[in-house]
């Protein structure tokens, strides 16, 4: 099968086909999620929390998102594979198109995602006239908070709504390919993928967006920093990763040494 395009992401928004998406940060993670038949997989500065074990994704470098880009690549055949642009790399124009090419190099990243500012504007248009293909990102921007306290819903005041769908719209204007919504007020994540012809991918955003996306810890509630709320379990069972981990400890416990 070949190579999900850009092309087939936007059919599955025009057909009302929810668009599945999950950060990865390894080839085994990668290759799990690419054989399932993922859309989308994004290397998430992210990786700063679940990977690194720091509080947030402020310390994550361009080197740290190279080399993970890199190895999540090869475990890749079919996904269309976005990489972060990590905090403090995408400064100026010349910047963002350097640091940009880093991650497209050697056919790593099809798309690069920004965590979209106001000041960002020249940035999205200057990547996008050296056909860098850019995913943005609104809502909450974890590049700018420092801990999970700060995660709470945006949009439910009307100034906030129009912000966001303003903004939205504006991105869609400058060219950028696609939008995550992250933790925006599911009337307003419906209202913004009404609008849009790009497709519109929510996480914490409610079922109303084009599409959907997960860290892939957390789906397996192995987070360093805790599981968000929005995806905690309604049960307590066990789950199943760590269920098969002590499963493994306990027979091994049984070995005759």
């Amino acid at each position: 099968m070949p190579k999900i395009s850009l092309k087939k992401i936007n059919s599955l928004k025009k057909n009302k086909i929810g668009i599945s998406a999950l950060t990865s940060y390894d080839a085994s993670f990668a290759k799990l999620a690419d054989n399932c038949g993922i859309d989308i997989i994004l290397v998430g500065d992210s990786l700063g929390e679940v990977i690194q074990g720091n509080p947030n994704t402020h310390s994550v470098t361009m080197n740290d998102m190279c080399y993970h880009t890199k190895i999540v690549s090869r475990g890749i055949k079919k996904a269309l594979l976005i990489a972060d642009m990590p905090k403090n790399s995408y400064k100026t124009k010349s910047q963002a198109l350097k640091n940009a090419k880093k991650l497209i190099a050697k056919n790593m990243a099809d798309m690069v995602k920004i965590e979209f500012k106001e000041k960002d504007t020249e940035v999205i248009k200057h990547l996008i006239s050296n056909n860098i293909l850019v995913c943005s990102h609104i809502g909450i921007l974890p590049q700018t908070i420092e801990n999970k306290s700060s995660y709470k819903k945006v949009g439910k005041t009307i100034h906030e709504a129009n912000r966001l769908i303003n903004e939205a719209m504006l991105i869609e204007k400058l060219g950028s390919q696609m939008l995550i919504v992250e933790c925006i007020d599911e009337q307003v994540a419906k209202i913004i993928s009404g609008k849009l012809h790009i497709p519109v991918i929510g996480i914490g955003s409610g079922k109303s967006c084009d599409g959907q996306i997960r860290v892939i810890y957390d789906i397996f509630e192995i987070s360093f920093n805790g599981v968000p709320g929005f995806l905690k379990p309604k049960n307590k069972k066990l789950n199943p990763m760590k269920k098969i981990l002590e499963k493994y400890i306990t027979n091994t416990n049984k070995y005759k040494l």
